[in-house]
């Protein structure tokens, strides 16, 4: 058997499109099962399904000066993710499928990026392939490949990388294409996701430490004047949508700062993932252990370079604290594993400098212990994206690996109650206010069921608690809106509706309940 691989590989010649080509199958094997998938219920119903109406009409100024979310709250500009829905909603009419399989290939640009990029770290071939191919498959990054809303990250990466890439190129052969190609993309990147404002000093980084000889004060000056035209640009056009107060992303800065120990566990033992983790039910073993590990696999692999380290660290640390949610409460904190993406490229340059330790090892064993890793992480990423299938798997899932989160509790609630399992769905909802007695829209949910079953007088008392603690909340004014209206309050119900409107005015529900007491 040696004797028959020995000669198939003296045959085999290696070319460098060899190496993307395998970059691209191995997510599509491992991946490629969600182009069957269904939405989670977790943001996709709302950027897709119900924003239908501007997806199809595709009006770049409603789309340039709104919220991700087009609702009251101002908070995510990232008018690029969806452009990218409005491009899959024309090509596949609202099909999910186009939607999955859009995923799937700016999953895979993404890994042809890291890999030209880690080429120009100066990072052997062979060992930058091996790291784009873990990259490719891993678990824990399941989430931003299967989960549609999780393609803001590999965009985000597209652009980053990109970025860097055309930076590089204008250092070392001075053209002007790649300089306007780097402002561009850096532009492309603050439109996708907020935490690319980090990247300047990731790219001074890069410079100080891959560019220094063809280093020149004139590159650096003109790539800094077209990156600053392209951050005031994202800048006016974010203030001008979100406010000039939004800086929530960096306040977070401090409560999140040990957040990346967390996720280095799943990222060197990615056992425990889920599709929702929050503080409360994630253990901080594996980070640890990570760390302990990460840190005795550097000490053997001496000597390696620092400087390399510390750049890995800068891309890994300060993206993952200033992309993490905000500090609100442990209770709505997570850990949502598609953050991981784009810092994933810091941890991979520290990898790198621990390619010494590796070539000490015999090729046999370098071969066996690859060829275990490739099969653990394939089957824990196949494993994982099946979590994604449907929204009564997803939030299952959820609640089975963070059981404490109201919100979670909650949201399987509501799967139960679009399945028809009322009783379900009801448990769901009070152990989600037993959880957190303020849990917004779980006294409206609770409601919704007494409406199925035409019990008003509790209906009523659910929503009023509803309107205590979450008064602008328009669906549970539209439904105390019903519940007067089945009591003949005619009066009081054309009031809520009417509210209704003044704070969604999309809302047709309400607009037709008017109607029709116009008619009556």
């Amino acid at each position: 058997m040696n004797i028959f691989l020995q000669k198939l590989q003296a045959r085999y010649r290696w070319r460098n499109w060899h190496a993307y080509l395998i970059l691209a199958l191995a997510p599509l094997l491992i991946y490629g099962q969600s182009v069957f998938f269904d939405y989670t219920y977790l943001d996709d119903q709302r950027l897709i399904m119900e924003s239908a109406e501007i997806l199809q009409k595709a009006d770049p100024s409603e789309i340039f000066f709104n919220d991700v979310f087009f609702g009251n709250a101002q908070f995510y500009y990232r008018p690029l993710l969806t452009w990218s829905f409005v491009l899959d909603w024309h090509l596949g009419g609202g099909s999910l499928t186009v939607f999955h399989l859009s995923n799937l290939i700016y999953h895979i640009i993404a890994v042809w990026l890291l890999y030209v990029l880690l080429r120009r770290a100066r990072i052997r071939r062979t060992v930058a392939f091996w790291l784009s191919f873990f990259f490719a498959i891993h678990p824990a990054l399941t989430q931003a490949v299967v989960w549609i809303p999780g393609r803001n990250d590999t965009l985000a990466a597209i652009f980053i990388f990109s970025t860097i890439i055309f930076l590089s190129r204008w250092f070392r052969s001075e053209k002007g294409r790649d300089l306007g190609f780097t402002w561009l993309f850096f532009l492309l990147a603050l439109l996708t996701k907020e935490t690319a404002a980090f990247l300047p000093f990731l790219a001074l980084g890069w410079i100080w430490l891959y560019e220094r000889p063809f280093f020149s004060w004139f590159k650096l000056g003109l790539a800094t004047a077209g990156a600053a035209v392209s951050g005031i640009i994202w800048y006016l056009l974010r203030t001008i949508v979100i406010g000039s107060g939004g800086g929530s992303v960096f306040d977070s800065f401090v409560s999140n700062l040990l957040s990346p120990v967390i996720y280095l566990g799943k990222s060197i033992l990615p056992f425990n993932l889920s599709v929702y983790p929050i503080p409360a039910d994630t253990t901080w073993l594996y980070g640890i252990a990570a760390v302990l590990m990460l840190g005795a696999l550097l000490i053997v692999s001496r000597p390696w370079r620092y400087e390399r380290f510390l750049y890995g660290l800068l891309w890994f640390w300060p993206l993952l604290v200033l992309g993490s949610s905000r500090p609100d409460s442990d209770l709505y904190r997570n850990f949502m594993e598609h953050r991981l993406y784009v810092p994933m490229f810091g941890l991979l340059l520290v990898l790198g400098e621990t390619e010494g330790y590796w070539s000490r090892l015999s090729l046999e064993w370098r071969r066996r212990l690859l060829g275990l890793g490739v099969i653990i992480f394939m089957l824990l990423a196949w494993q994982h994206g099946g979590n994604f299938r449907d929204r009564l798997t997803f939030w299952e899932h959820a609640v089975k690996t963070s059981p404490r989160s109201p919100l979670v509790q909650r949201n399987l609630g509501a799967m139960y109650y679009l399945e028809g399992n009322l009783v379900a769905a009801e448990h769901r909802y009070r152990e989600a206010l037993r959880l957190n007695p303020e849990e917004v829209m779980a006294h409206n949910n609770l409601a919704a069921i007494y409406i199925d079953r035409e019990d008003w007088w509790r209906a009523e008392i659910e929503l009023k608690k509803e309107l205590e603690v979450n008064p602008g909340y328009d669906v549970a004014l539209f439904n105390l809106g019903r519940v007067y209206y089945q009591k003949r309050r005619y009066e009081e119900a054309a009031m809520l509706w009417r509210e209704t409107l003044r704070l969604n005015p999309r809302h047709t529900g309400a607009a037709q309940m008017l109607e029709e007491l116009k008619q009556e």
